[in-house]
């Protein structure tokens, strides 16, 4: 018998231009592990932000949108 766990990760692009888009979609990332910690570790290895109450993210090379409520 073997027990498979993971995690999984989905990540949308929250820039301004990314969620300006009418057409389209904004960047997307998924990234699996065993953990939230080793998706995010992934991720930042990779480009992506994210915030610290992981609310949002921006893709790699994406302008950070300070103005979200």
């Amino acid at each position: 018998m073997m027990i498979a766990a993971n995690y999984t990760v989905h990540m949308y692009c929250d820039c301004d231009e990314c969620t300006g888009k009418q057409w389209g979609s904004p960047d997307f990332g998924e990234y699996v592990g065993n953990s939230w910690s080793q998706c995010a570790k992934e991720a930042r290895a990779n480009g992506w932000r994210i915030s610290k109450d992981r609310q949002h993210c921006y893709a790699p090379g994406h302008k950070i949108s300070r103005n979200k409520p």
